[in-house]
């Protein structure tokens, strides 16, 4: 019967011998002092290894490029069969099990350093009382010192305001992520974010997220655009020349995995849960929480866009109506 670390191998898509010499050999040398190129097992016992009919450990500089290889994993668990290996076990007893799926889906950037939802702010300036006065709506005086107690930033002038639907995203993807891991997450509006801009994360809002709309703006060639040139109504475009918008009925969301910076860092995404439609956002972060997996496992470590077609009605109808991998 295949081992655990079969299962954690194709979740990688590490299936060949190759592959795994290569990976082994990037975690061996990491290691202090570090286990030199070429150490790696052979083809007879690599495949020993996944095939469940190993005795004892293999040797110890093995082990220890095998915990490098799968942090949170205990060497002996690796070895043990999925159905002979207890639910949570596979963690060390120092820490939470660690998804390397979803470590490969977020990036090991977000991953291991933490992980950002950001969620877009609309600042709402307040009329002054001798407005109000003016324009005889006394009781909304009285209405505007309530307020002013929720000022952003603890302006007197201004009034921090949350979209609902960008929030009710954020919370269909926040207990996912520590259900399944326990990795470290924050939450950040999005002007705090963009006010220091070097760091990974997932945000939720299209152009009314400061995030999205640097994204749109800064990018040479962006994975998608905004065109509401269109009969009036907003369309959404992707590189690849494919169009959508929402319509009937239906509302059009997206899930976009960028990488900002390759050459400077090749191990950092950016992801953006958004929409078209009174359901677009929602849908779609419904969608990225109950359904990345598959996303995965069709992407690998390349850069995509998810088109999501929702139901004006319910955020659970969401499904997967277009899928765009980029070419690396």
């Amino acid at each position: 019967m295949a081992t655990v670390l079969k299962m954690l191998l194709a979740q990688q898509h590490l299936t060949s011998h190759a592959d795994f010499l290569a990976a082994y050999d990037t975690c061996a040398a990491r290691l202090d002092p570090p286990v030199p190129p070429g150490y790696g097992p052979a083809k007879t016992q690599y495949y020993q290894w996944l095939s469940g009919k190993m005795v004892g450990l293999p040797r110890d500089y093995h082990c220890r490029v095998l915990a490098e290889m799968f942090p949170g994993w205990t060497v002996e668990n690796l070895f043990r069969t999925p159905d002979a290996t207890p639910h949570g076990a596979g963690a060390n007893d120092t820490g939470p099990v660690i998804d390397v799926e979803l470590e490969a889906f977020l990036g090991t950037e977000m991953f291991t350093g933490g992980t950002t939802l950001v969620y877009p702010t609309l600042e709402l300036p307040l009329r002054s009382v001798q407005a109000h006065r003016a324009a005889d709506i006394p009781e909304l005086c009285a209405l505007e010192g309530q307020l002013r107690a929720f000022a952003a930033d603890h302006r007197s002038d201004v009034l921090a305001a949350l979209p609902e639907r960008e929030v009710r995203g954020l919370l269909y993807v926040l207990p996912m992520l520590a259900r399944r891991t326990g990795l470290s997450t924050d939450v950040r509006s999005d002007r705090e974010v963009v006010a220091n801009d070097d760091q990974p994360y997932i945000s939720f809002g299209m152009t009314g997220n400061a995030c999205t709309r640097r994204y749109l703006d800064t990018v040479d060639r962006p994975l998608f655009t905004l065109d509401d040139s269109a009969a009036g109504s907003e369309q959404l475009t992707l590189t690849d020349g494919s169009r959508f918008g929402p319509s009937g009925g239906h509302s059009i969301g997206i899930i976009a995995r960028a990488r900002p910076s390759p050459a400077l860092h090749p191990s950092r995404y950016r992801i953006f849960c958004a929409g078209l439609g009174p359901r677009g956002t929602t849908g779609a972060s419904w969608y990225l929480a109950n359904s990345w997996g598959p996303l995965q496992r069709r992407a690998g470590d390349r850069e995509f866009v998810a088109v999501i077609d929702v139901d004006d009605g319910d955020d659970g109808s969401a499904h997967l109506g277009y899928l765009m991998i980029e070419s690396e």
